[in-house]
């Protein structure tokens, strides 16, 4: 079982937001829908819930894939699954049977490492593993970085 604050499950490299909605999205239904009707938003909220704590992705960057949500918006998702998880063994069954998906899909989708890697040049390895995701998440960093340093 998972603590609260322990996710042994982060990855190293962040998963995809793609991958994690289409994942939540296959088993419990749609999740990026306009409003707030029920179920979209218990599944967007799980979608969520796991793209910071697997994917390791920001809660602005979530956000953003998630309709333009704010990342307070986020953050209430955040704290309502860690309630649910505490209270609701379902949902905490849930949350690991997704996670272990999620890893599988990711460790299928991952490049296969081996000497030829070794033998890339350098070009290749600095566009290895630069989906627009994480690009757009590098940018936001710098972006944020900058205007906390008043560069305009």
């Amino acid at each position: 079982m998972l603590t609260p604050n322990a996710h042994p499950f982060q990855t190293l490299s962040r998963v995809p937001l793609t991958t994690i909605d289409a994942i939540v999205s296959a088993r419990l239904g749609t999740t990026r829908v306009k409003g707030n009707a029920q179920p979209s938003v218990f599944n967007r909220q799980i979608a969520m819930y796991l793209a910071k704590h697997v994917g390791g992705w920001s809660t602005t960057a979530i956000g953003k894939f998630y309709n333009g949500r704010h990342h307070t918006t986020v953050l209430w998702a955040l704290r309502r699954i860690e309630s649910l998880r505490a209270s609701h063994a379902r949902i905490e069954g849930l949350l690991f049977s997704l996670t272990q998906e999620i890893q599988s899909r990711r460790l299928q989708e991952q490049p296969q490492c081996g000497p030829s890697l070794a033998k890339a040049t350098e070009r290749q390895l600095l566009t290895f593993g630069l989906d627009d995701d994480f690009l757009e998440l590098l940018t936001d960093r710098i972006a944020d970085r900058l205007k906390a340093r008043g560069v305009q």
